[in-house]
């Protein structure tokens, strides 16, 4: 018989990647169009409108013509898993690779750039998962601002930030 010890202050409990992946396995998140989990909570994602669509397929066919100008192995992909041990798996607008997705939740170390599109998420895009990803070591974050028309490009993760960063109009 085993006996659990009292908790002195209750808590939330975090899923762990493997956690989601085996509730999402089992169709527990099967009413929601699409879920990530961020920070041991499974977040359900908004639908996408018409004016972030159009934002995130243009930028997309950029994105592709880009990296095959390049000269490395990278590509553009729209909307994949990243795994980000233990609490993260997000799903991006978009993100660029230099591996070839083939099963399984994208490496992110394979990742050096991620986009975010927003047109109903930009607080949390520029600050929850912003520091998520300054913190596992993307290289690059961009945010689309979609009513502004701005692009937030942040380079050079440090700690929690991005030592670097500037704002680009689009439009």
């Amino acid at each position: 018989m085993t006996a659990q010890d009292a908790l002195a202050v209750p808590f939330t409990a975090k899923l762990t990647v493997g956690d989601y992946l085996l509730l999402d396995r089992s169709g527990a998140f099967d009413a929601y169009a699409k879920t990530e989990l961020i920070d041991g909570a499974v977040v359900a994602v908004n639908a996408q409108f018409s004016e972030h669509f159009t934002v995130s397929n243009r930028l997309y066919m950029r994105l592709v013509a880009a990296c095959a100008v390049l000269d490395r192995d990278v590509e553009a992909w729209m909307e994949g898993s990243i795994g980000m041990p233990p609490h993260n798996v997000p799903q991006p607008d978009m993100f660029v690779t230099n591996t070839t997705p083939v099963s399984g939740l994208v490496d992110k170390d394979t990742v050096p750039l991620i986009v975010a599109v927003a047109s109903t998420t930009l607080r949390t895009d520029l600050n929850r998962k912003l520091r998520l990803y300054a913190q596992v070591g993307i290289a690059e974050y961009w945010v689309v601002d979609v009513k502004a028309q701005v692009i937030h490009q942040m380079w050079a993760p440090s700690g929690e930030a991005y030592a670097e960063r500037r704002v680009i109009a689009f439009g």
